[in-house]
């Protein structure tokens, strides 16, 4: 049996030479097998061999067990750590169940034994195990990745015995005369994973077939597999049709509608929840359901939207899908109160917001050559002989509109923005310089054809955009 696991140690390329490694004894059958088992195998490699055993301060007995893991210990020459932890109240200061309050205090104290010495941290699961939590994860609802069992190695864990079943470790013992401790807790019916091991398991194994253990254990070698296929074509997928965008305060995640179509569907869900869980900094309570409403967007019209954990939304636009934090979208509804442009004979600027302003200077027309008017992004021309009241910069309003040809026939301002695809998030942000109703500058974009300089203009009204953030010859493109 050491030979089968020091082969599944190489296999898994566990342990190096000169590993510090920290294993967790409860004294119980599986790891009092582990600590002996890395006994003889430090013959094959050196490592530095170190012991914690945890008191969860839950049976009156559990003294017990730490004394003798520590006599073990000290037969053994192994440095003994004990620690001892109230489980139950700290289950009940975090919210959490004794289960997930003991996991947290045992690889606490692993963690703080290891510190940063080079090694590993050793537990004892063993197929066994891995059988229980496929079944617990399948009960209970689980993706591909729950289905896979335990994973040989994470992070610093290692788990040498995962290549045995209990039957193997139970053997190995009673053939050495090695006595090892009960817990009482684990032959009550009181947590989830003891009904799995003692009805469903051992009914299994008697009933069924005897070799379910092993059975279930390649499965989910196979299932492991190939999720880890699966995860390396959704990194592939994510890469190519996601981008985000950072700002100072929010990520904004975009999927792009063509290249994801492209995607095989099992990889869409695996891109989605790799997307979610990245904008929300967690995979917890990310579920199936808001995979599926975010995918459900891709065959939606434009503006559709889902609500979904940790105030994130997803909304359909022109391209695709964003995801993002609700509170991007509060600062839609918060417009550019009206300001009156200042127009002089010499050059005026009317700020508009921090380190923003539009810079306004009448030109006459005998001083300028009409065959050269710019036609840069942020500095426009404009018939000035046609404005009639004053000339404000503001955002949009209900009734905006511009005209779009010679004719002057007039297009909402709406309608402007959604056939040149102006996401709807960003309409409210866009600056306006208007008269009335009617929108002479689209900031960053076009003018009114009505207000455009002809052979008949006497006097232009040059309008410019200034923002301190970019370089006003940036806008060069249009």
């Amino acid at each position: 049996m050491i030979e089968k696991v020091w082969k599944y140690i190489e296999q898994e390329h566990m342990i190096e030479e000169g590993d510090c490694v920290v294993a967790g004894v409860s004294g119980g059958a599986d790891s009092v097998c582990l600590l002996l088992v890395l006994l003889e195998l430090r013959k094959k490699i050196a490592m530095d061999l170190r012991a914690v055993h945890i008191n969860h301060l839950i049976r009156e007995d559990a003294a017990k067990d730490a004394a003798y893991v520590e006599q073990l210990c000290f037969a053994h020459n192994i440095p003994f750590t004990l620690v001892e932890e109230d489980v139950e109240k700290l289950a009940q200061e975090s919210h959490c169940s004794t289960e997930e309050a003991g996991r947290m205090v045992r690889y606490c104290a692993f963690e703080k034994e290891l510190g940063s010495k080079k090694g590993k941290i050793a537990v004892a699961h063993n197929k066994n195990d891995t059988c229980e939590t496929f079944l617990f994860h399948l009960f209970r609802g689980s993706s591909l990745k729950g289905l896979s069992g335990i994973r040989p190695i994470r992070d610093r864990i290692i788990r040498p015995l995962l290549c045995l079943d209990r039957k193997e470790i139970e053997a190995f013992l009673k053939e050495r005369n090695v006595d090892y401790c009960i817990d009482s807790t684990n032959l009550e019916d009181n947590y989830t994973r003891n009904k799995i091991r003692h009805h469903i398991m051992e009914t299994a194994e008697k009933e069924i077939c005897p070799e379910s253990v092993n059975h279930i254990y390649n499965a989910c070698e196979r299932i492991s597999e190939a999720y880890d296929l699966i995860e390396d074509l959704a990194r592939q997928g994510y890469m190519d049709c996601v981008t985000v965008a950072k700002t100072e305060e929010k990520e904004k995640y975009h999927i792009n509608q063509e290249r994801f179509l492209r995607l095989h569907r099992t990889i869409q869900g695996y891109v989605l929840m790799e997307v979610l869980s990245k904008a929300a900094g967690s995979r917890k309570d990310i579920e199936s359901i808001h995979i599926r409403q975010v995918g459900e967007l891709m065959n939606k019209q434009c503006g559709k939207m889902v609500e979904l954990p940790y105030h994130l939304y997803a909304k359909r636009d022109y391209a695709g899908i964003y995801i993002t934090q609700k509170e991007i979208q509060k600062s839609d509804s918060i417009g550019l109160e009206e300001q009156r442009i200042l127009i002089t004979d010499t050059i005026e600027n009317t700020a508009i917001g921090e380190q923003k302003w539009i810079q306004a200077r009448i030109l006459q027309k005998k001083d300028i050559d009409l065959q050269n008017i710019p036609q840069k992004k942020y500095t426009k021309w404009i018939d000035y002989d046609k404005i009639k009241d004053n000339l404000v910069v503001r955002t949009r309003r209900p009734g905006d509109y511009l005209t779009v040809n010679t004719l002057n026939q007039r297009k909402t301002l709406k309608a402007y923005f959604v056939d040149n695809k102006i996401p709807q998030e960003e309409r409210s942000r866009i600056f306006l310089v208007a008269e009335g109703n009617h929108i002479i500058w689209i900031v960053g974009g076009r003018i009114s054809s009505y207000y455009k300089v002809s052979e008949s203009t006497e006097h232009i009204l040059c309008l410019s955009f200034i923002d301190e953030a970019i370089t006003r010859e940036k806008d060069c493109e249009n």
